[in-house]
């Protein structure tokens, strides 16, 4: 029998041999093979698809160690659904995915076979997809293997079994069955982590499915409403309880990748696959999945392409980073790589220059008041190429958010599960957009609520029984809070306390701390309070100097102490500002006193900022750049505040941050684009003003798609507020 065995390994070896020779055209013998002489680029590819799936597998294994290879179908017809769900088998049995045609096996997948010699061979999906024909010839090239079919009814099914197969718990990864694009990104996180990958369809969830899903902690959807609804997502929630769905995804294919680096980070190497030719991203799927794998990005033909730049150049690359291409160069062209040894190289100066690029989005529509339209704020941001997001989580002291503080909004349009920023801070981190979560601080109503319970303004309203509010010379009500009075700077302190303490944010941000103008801050106890301050008795008028100075004091304490709550209940989170910017700027420095900001409204933004009482302010700048009277405001403030950062930063001995308030809703495009260009060469970024709004004759949209392709067209990170 020995003798009978030694024949047997001898013709194999033969075999092997003479097919390794007939394809080695089709499979390069350096393979991988270097692509730079300076960097750690690599590339995996061969001839057609099934010589570059065999090359990923020489690349992985380059000795015969394997004890099992899985084999699907590879032609464009299936989708690969099965490939796509093997690479958490894949990883479970340690082998790679080899691809195959339906009918027949390729040459250069049976020569692959032969050369690992593993003990088993799992073909995926049933003989529609790989004929019996393909499972005989698998036979006959590795005689000594078992080979066994992993496969259900459906696609759904098989998809299921493999993950069974993998003895996948704990999590299931789940996408669209039919749109390969995210199932190729999300194999390797939910194989690092030992979960399923299952499929949906796109109209619901399939039984098989749901079946499996039973039992386990929890879902990740990888992709956007378009291709995982939200009727889906929510089939979801009731199988396995709403907080334990999450969702990572972005604005297209390759945006929803660098999501799912980012929302799942693996410091290894890199696999970019073509976002064209998808069907070599197999490859990087199961490769990224084993020990010392990364991410896997997509790619355009001769460059990263925006989304993937913006995790490769902020802070996805390094310079030891490996990085391996797979796919030939009619997918991925060598114009491509000198790009890629572009990003190792300012990796290596250290990385692109800090500038804070930001827009506000507010509540006053309905776009944050459902998942996907948090989504579609955050994926319009990203491709823009902004950093920063600042978004209203409260109007008028309603929260919209969970909060202990504020009471929860009455806002019908929000829908009773949906806690606005946590949704969103998640969902930002992905997209690599930092949050800064923003809060008027003492405009008590809007006109929005007539009709509806607004409980902080029933409690504290002009006809309570414990008014807050300020009120004139002659006793009219406002709609602010009066920050005089000590129980409105304890409250307005214990908001965005909490905030810092309750959520990741990367900053609170402070708007309307101000007076509505120097007609009011007449309450009672404020009154009471300056009198006991200076030892007057009398009523001062509007323009008295020293009660102007005594209001200004109440602003810059509470913005003091609005601070000290936050950096006490978390160090990291930053405290920035929406400076008001009112008419005529200051001539210089030292004419600030001669402002509306100073005079009227009391709020000494450049003083706080110079103190060290806010980490960063937003003069809101907000003027028509076709109006002369306005440009030259415009033209002024900017010039201030660029004195303003250079003096601060230099008397601080680090970086004051200053970005100006661009109003995009008053000004063309054109005319925004040249605000932005003036703010962005004086101080330190711009944030747009805002999200949501529309000039007559140039919607904002216009704009955002103009950003990148001029002022943005590289990506920054955001300079540090702390």
């Amino acid at each position: 029998m020995a003798i009978v065995w030694a024949v047997v390994l001898a013709l194999g070896l033969a075999a092997e041999t003479s097919a390794s020779r007939a394809v080695a055209p089709m499979i390069p013998p350096d393979c991988p093979r270097a692509e730079s002489a300076r960097w750690p680029i690599d590339r995996v590819a061969g001839a057609e698809r099934y010589a570059t799936a065999a090359c990923a597998a020489r690349a992985a294994y380059p000795l015969p160690t394997v004890g099992a290879v899985l084999l699907a179908r590879g032609d464009d017809a299936g989708g690969w659904a099965d490939a796509l769900a093997g690479t958490v088998l894949a990883r479970a049995a340690d082998g790679p995915i080899l691809l195959t045609d339906p009918v027949r096996l390729p040459d250069v997948t049976a020569a692959e076979l032969r050369r690992l010699m593993p003990r088993s061979v799992l073909v995926l999906g049933g003989p529609s997809a790989v004929s019996d024909t393909v499972v005989a010839a698998v036979a006959a090239a590795v005689p000594t293997a078992t080979v066994e079919r992993v496969h259900g009814p459906d696609r759904y099914a098989t998809a299921a079994r493999v993950s069974a197969r993998a003895g996948a718990s704990g999590t299931a990864f789940v996408v669209n069955g039919f749109r390969p694009a995210d199932a190729l990104v999300a194999g390797a996180p939910a194989a690092r982590q030992g979960a399923a990958l299952l499929l949906v369809g796109p109209d619901g969830v399939p039984g098989v499915t749901a079946q499996a899903l039973q039992g386990l902690e929890g879902v990740v959807i990888v992709g956007g409403y378009g291709v995982v609804s939200e009727a889906t997502e929510q089939e979801l929630a009731r199988l396995v309880g709403a907080d334990r769905v999450r969702r990572v995804s972005g604005g297209n294919r390759a945006e929803t990748a660098a999501s799912a680096a980012r929302a799942f980070p693996a410091a290894g190497q890199v696999f970019l696959a073509s976002d064209h030719g998808l069907v070599d991203a197999i490859g990087a799927g199961w490769s990224a999945a084993r020990p010392g794998g990364g991410p896997v990005l997509y790619a355009e033909r001769d460059r990263p392409g925006r989304g993937t730049d913006r995790w490769l150049r902020l802070g996805g690359l390094g310079p030891a980073t490996p990085l391996r291409l797979v796919g030939g160069a009619a997918v991925l062209s060598p114009e491509l790589v000198a790009a890629l040894e572009q990003r190792y190289d300012e990796a290596a100066a250290g990385g692109p220059v800090p500038q804070l690029r930001a827009m506000w989005a507010h509540l006053f529509d309905d776009s944050l008041k459902s998942r996907p339209g948090i989504d579609a704020m955050l994926d319009a941001a990203a491709a823009a190429n902004l950093n920063t997001v600042i978004v209203e989580v409260a109007r008028r002291h309603d929260a919209y958010y969970r909060s202990a503080v504020l009471p929860r909004t009455s806002d019908p349009a929000l829908p009773a599960d949906l806690d606005v920023l946590d949704r969103l801070l998640t969902a930002a981190r992905d997209r690599g957009l930092a949050v800064h979560a923003w809060v008027p601080a003492l405009p008590a109503y809007h006109g929005v609520y007539a009709g509806r319970r607004l409980p902080l303004w029933e409690a504290h309203g002009p006809s309570s029984a414990d008014p807050w509010v300020s009120v004139t010379a002659d006793g009219s009500s406002g709609t602010f809070f009066d920050p005089g009075v000590p129980a409105v700077q304890d409250h307005v302190v214990a908001v965005f306390g909490e905030l810092a303490e309750r959520y990741p944010v990367d900053a609170v941000h402070v708007d309307y701390l101000r007076y509505e103008s120097r007609e009011w801050g007449y309450h009672p106890r404020s009154l009471q309070r300056f009198q006991e301050a200076t030892g007057r008795g009398d009523r001062p008028a509007p323009d008295d100097a020293q009660w102007g100075a005594w209001r200004r004091q109440q602003t810059r304490d509470l913005a003091a102490r609005i601070a000290e709550a936050v950096h006490a209940a978390n160090p990291a989170v930053g405290v920035t500002v929406a400076g008001s910017t009112i008419g005529a700027a200051p001539a210089s420095p030292t004419s600030y006193t001669d402002t509306r900001t100073w005079w009227d409204v009391f709020q000494a933004w450049p003083d706080w900022l110079a103190d060290g009482l806010v980490d960063a302010v937003f003069p809101m700048n907000y003027f028509r750049e076709h109006d002369a009277a306005q440009r030259a405001w415009f033209d002024g403030w900017v010039a201030f505040e660029q004195r303003l950062d250079a003096d601060c930063s230099a008397a601080r001995g680090r970086n004051c941050v200053i970005a100006v308030g661009q109003g995009a809703w008053l000004n063309r495009p054109l005319d925004s684009l040249a605000q932005h260009a003036q703010a962005l060469q004086a101080t330190d970024g711009a944030v747009v003003f805002s999200y949501q709004q529309n000039a007559a004759s140039a919607p904002f949209d216009a704009l955002l798609a103009d950003l990148p392709a001029s002022l943005y067209a590289d990506p920054a990170p955001v300079p540090p507020l702390r």
